[in-house]
């Protein structure tokens, strides 16, 4: 079984889900995002954490090149309940799976990631219940909706897809967001994530050699710590700066009712990024470049990522 697993961890965790600190949209605000990404893998991590450049191991060789367009809506329904569709990572369309000589020379991870769709509630902050000026607390349940996933018993000739990028199931979970607000200009946010796959899918969508198997993807866990500082540098324009902390978790996944071991992944990474906020345009703008560098990981692939996310505010 463990043969057929090797591609099923490719993209395990390769580009990052955006994650927001625990502030809200003010009432009527509308925010619209274009989040074009580029990932990028060199390598892999093994059972043992031992990290293996591509160039030297047996399967795929070269980097894997993974560029993806991502989209979100939100909308303050109030002052402290924010409603959000957030497909980000998105639509990946034109990626490139190098292999060795011997196999198909035109494979690819083209598809699509989830649809997160929810509502942020905050019960702490400054318009919240619950008022403070220095603790901000937000939950946001959710869905994760599959969109399109990409059936591998198909997949018999070049081009290829190999695997989808994300899981082919629906989820449920949510997140959690507790920011502690040191000053005007510096805050930190602990941030979570945990959407539970209560159903088990086809293996058509995960490798074709086991249609028909039924597989468990159990969960996906992340947790982040986040300072973030801000400065107003001129008359509307304000720079911000913050450097995420992240753990991106899977368990063992189940195959045919059997818990297959060594199939979990974890990744540590650092994920900086810098923005840039217009407040006195005609309509505010935001600019937010993130790079994601890999630290240290298990079962995963060394996933690295740059992003520009492109916000806009409006009132309708």
């Amino acid at each position: 079984m463990r043969k057929f697993l090797v591609l099923a961890l490719l993209v395990a965790l390769a580009l990052p889900i955006f994650a927001d600190d625990g502030t809200v949209l003010p009432a009527g605000v509308f925010r619209a995002r274009v989040i074009p990404t580029f990932g990028w893998m060199t390598g892999q991590y093994d059972k043992n954490g031992n990290y293996t450049a591509f160039s030297s191991s047996t399967f795929p060789t070269g980097a894997v090149t993974v560029p993806n367009l991502g989209f979100a809506l939100e909308y303050g329904i109030n002052d402290w309940i924010t409603a959000a569709a957030q497909w980000a990572p998105g639509l990946t369309f034109a990626s490139n799976v190098p292999v060795p000589a011997g196999y198909p020379s035109t494979l690819n991870v083209n598809g699509s990631f989830d649809l997160f769709a929810g509502a942020v509630f905050q019960i702490v902050g400054p318009k919240a219940p619950v008022v403070s000026d220095v603790i901000r607390f937000d939950l946001a349940p959710g869905v994760n909706i599959p969109i399109n996933p990409v059936d591998l018993t198909t997949q018999t000739s070049s081009p290829a897809t190999v695997m989808n990028l994300d899981v082919p199931a629906w989820g449920f979970g949510g997140r959690a967001y507790l920011d502690y607000v040191f000053s005007p200009s510096f805050f930190l946010d602990l941030y979570t994530q945990f959407i539970d796959y209560p159903s088990t899918v086809d293996g058509k969508y995960y490798n074709a050699l086991i249609a028909g198997t039924q597989i468990g993807y159990g969960y996906k866990l992340r947790v982040e710590l986040d300072p973030h500082y801000n400065i107003d540098i001129a008359d509307g324009v304000n720079l911000a700066f913050n450097c995420a902390f992240r753990y991106d978790g899977t368990p063992d996944l189940v195959i045919a009712g059997t818990t297959v071991s060594d199939t979990h992944t974890s990744l540590f990474s650092a994920n900086p990024s810098v923005s840039v906020f217009l407040t006195k345009t005609f309509m505010p703008l935001e600019f937010v470049l993130d790079y994601g560098q890999p630290l240290a990981g298990v079962n995963t692939y060394s996933a690295y990522s740059l992003d520009l996310q492109i916000e806009a505010y409006f009132k309708l």
